[in-house]
């Protein structure tokens, strides 16, 4: 995968992993099986919903975040 994926799995795994386990269920719902569009998941992840927390910029950057969903994205593809 190239860099910006690469990096975006490593804030998957810091920030993500934990609730959604290799993208599937555990304390949050499985993200393999309702992929969402980038602007939805960028709205969701800074506002939270439910259990989620909200994940401000001062938390995830705005160019982790954009690493992070080409990271779902690529992943999503291949699954």
């Amino acid at each position: 995968p190239d860099a910006e994926v690469r990096r975006g799995e490593i804030h998957f795994a810091r920030h993500c992993h934990k609730c959604h386990p290799h993208g599937e269920a555990g304390l949050g719902p499985s993200l393999n099986e309702k992929p969402l569009p980038a602007f939805l998941i960028r709205t969701q992840v800074r506002q939270g919903l439910g259990a989620m927390p909200a994940f401000g910029e001062d938390r995830l950057p705005d160019d982790e975040l954009d690493e992070l969903l080409e990271f779902l994205e690529a992943f999503a593809e291949h699954d």
